[in-house]
């Protein structure tokens, strides 16, 4: 095997065992856990993917320069629509019935 192919092939190899891992953790009722070990799991994919396959640990500074951009592009998406979805009050539709029909003045 050659000395450069070695770090692809573990790295894939490793890539495997967490889609296991993900793909075990998605049967068992964890409630919010399984949410929390999944997106660990993938953030640990993209690592691995970016560091080895797309080889930014050795890239040119702006290389990595636009991956950091990327990322904090992608930060301030997930913090608007967080603080969206945080501020936004519950608005029924107007053809849904209440839950709770209030009582009529005069009914016995």
């Amino acid at each position: 095997m050659e000395r450069g192919i070695r770090p692809l092939i573990l790295t894939w190899l490793a890539l495997l065992l967490l889609l296991a891992v993900s793909a075990g953790t998605a049967l068992l009722p964890l409630g919010w856990v399984n949410t929390a070990i999944n997106l660990g799991i993938a953030l640990a994919k993209a690592l691995l993917v970016a560091l080895v396959f797309m080889r930014l640990r050795r890239a040119h500074a702006l290389l990595r320069l636009a991956m950091l951009a990327g990322l904090a592009t992608l930060a301030l998406l997930f913090g608007l629509s967080g603080a969206d979805y945080a501020t936004r009050t519950e608005a029924t539709a107007p053809w849904t019935q209440p839950a709770t029909v209030a009582p009529r003045l005069g009914a016995d």
